[in-house]
């Protein structure tokens, strides 16, 4: 293969991680607290060998994503655990496999056992990184400050929610209700300093713009499938000149 193949090979591959992304994207438009990813390239310069005069040849690299951070619409539920997190800082949970895991979802119920948790079952953690758990009788009439504090009818408190810094995206992987979980081991839980706040009674609703990300994808696919034309076109003009290289 020539460099104009290796190059609209380096590109389909790059595009192929773009429609996955998006895809996720749009497929978590509606999830509770799901923060929109994005993808970064960059270009790769080869520099052509002494004998020639060319400036090189550019291929694209994948480095990888980031999380953008910007805020979704802020949804009053008038339900007293619920809450929206408003800043840098980031929910921290303990999932099934006893993972820790980061994510924004503040839609919270009690299960039987007094522990409170997200709908996908995800036990919420509190400042000091334990699961938290609230008397049953007690969290319909509970108040939440904006640090995180609940408290009972009487003020007595009950706990603190806590509030922790996202550990570096390129060590955590996506997982189910939009939240990132350490590639390898337990990521040590960090407390926000960046004066973070909580509101009591909403949640925080997906930053994905569903009509822009699905232009997105429409673009990304257009630019895929023109890539592809052009790795099928080079096959063709070679199988001509082997045909033509046969037959002379």
């Amino acid at each position: 293969m020539d460099n104009s193949i290796y190059v609209a090979l380096s590109r389909l591959t790059a595009l192929e991680r773009q429609i996955d992304v998006t895809s996720n994207n749009i497929a978590n438009a509606n999830s509770t607290g799901y923060k929109a990813e994005r993808v970064l390239f960059e270009t790769y310069l080869q520099k052509d060998d002494a004998a020639l005069a060319g400036e090189g040849t550019n291929y694209v690299l994948d480095r990888g994503s980031y999380v953008d951070n910007s805020s979704g619409a802020i949804m009053p539920t008038g339900n007293a655990l619920d809450i929206a997190v408003s800043g840098d800082g980031w929910l921290a949970y303990q999932t099934a496999d006893g993972r820790t895991a980061f994510g924004r979802d503040g839609g919270f119920v009690l299960d039987v056992e007094g522990r409170v948790i997200t709908s996908s079952g995800a036990q919420v953690l509190d400042a000091g990184g334990a699961p938290m758990v609230l008397p049953p009788e007690q969290a319909s009439t509970a108040s939440i400050s904006t640090d995180g504090v609940i408290t009972d009818a009487e003020g007595a408190v009950l706990g603190q929610i806590g509030i922790f810094t996202l550990p570096d995206r390129q060590s955590l992987g996506r997982s189910g209700g939009g939240m990132f979980v350490p590639q390898e081991g337990n990521a040590q839980l960090a407390p926000d300093e960046s004066g973070t706040q909580i509101i009591q009674g909403a949640v925080e609703m997906s930053n994905v713009q569903a009509v822009t990300e699905v232009t997105r994808l429409m673009e990304i696919q257009q630019a895929y499938q023109q890539s592809l034309n052009l790795v099928q076109s080079d096959d063709e003009l070679k199988k001509e000149m082997l045909n033509r290289i046969r037959n002379s």
